[in-house]
């Protein structure tokens, strides 16, 4: 446990984010609270700009700033490198998170019925667990917010070829592979089609993809920051 707190004391002096991400993230977070206290039947749509920032926050990399010895204090003090690493995706994701649940909170403060649900119901997990693993995974060695601008490029792209993909509704009959398919890649590419849905049996099997994506970007990102050396970048 100590360690543990040691690293929770670590990253908030040193976040793995910019700070303005965190004020990006407050704001965003007022702006979105105060529409579901107005109009609750809007908290599916409230939660998209966390969703947006949730993706550059976790985009945030391993590799460059420890190479230029940001990190240091905890690779040499003995800290094993596994509990580092993940240390570090919690740090990550942990704003967002806390945004999340402030609106979850006031959702189900404000809404009735089933609406009060609406962003801690299966979807809504599934998209915010999305969005806090696979950019972590795919910048661990890359720069601040490469996989970010990546997925942001993919899902541009395959909108403006493909506009029926990410428009389509993830609850209508999956009678063919192709069906099944095309909804598990609009999943994947925009996970707010996700936010506010009540998953079916069949809904679960349109998420498992990009679920079991997710695991395994985050057990390549582990295995690669545990398993090898990071040397300290020359001065230039």
């Amino acid at each position: 446990m100590t360690g543990w707190l040691y690293l929770a004391r670590f990253f908030l002096v040193v976040p793995p984010m910019p700070l303005l991400m965190l004020g990006a993230l407050g704001v965003a977070s007022i702006i979105s609270t105060v529409v579901i206290w107005i109009e609750p039947g809007r908290a599916a749509s409230a939660l998209t700009p966390i969703l947006l920032l949730q993706l550059f926050a976790c985009s945030s990399g391993f590799d460059v700033p420890a190479r230029r010895g940001h990190y240091d204090l905890l690779l040499t003090h003995g800290e094993r490198r596994h509990r580092i690493v993940v240390g570090h995706w919690l740090a990550s994701a942990f704003p967002g998170l806390v945004s999340w649940l402030l609106l979850a909170a006031c959702c189900s403060l404000t809404a009735t019925g089933e609406e009060r649900r609406a962003l801690f119901n299966a979807g809504t997990l599934s998209a915010m667990s999305l969005v806090s693993t696979i950019p972590w995974a795919t910048t661990v060695r890359l720069p601040r917010f490469s996989g970010a601008i990546g997925w942001l490029l993919i899902g541009v792209t395959v909108s403006l070829a493909m506009p029926d993909l990410v428009a389509g509704d993830i609850g209508k009959p999956v009678e063919t592979w192709r069906d099944w398919l095309q909804a598990a890649a609009a999943v994947l590419v925009y996970p707010r089609l996700l936010v506010g849905k009540n998953l079916t049996r069949m809904d679960a099997w349109v998420v498992l993809p990009g679920v079991l994506l997710a695991a395994s970007a985050l057990a390549v990102a582990f295995w690669s920051v545990t398993r090898r050396d990071i040397p300290l970048e020359a001065a230039q």
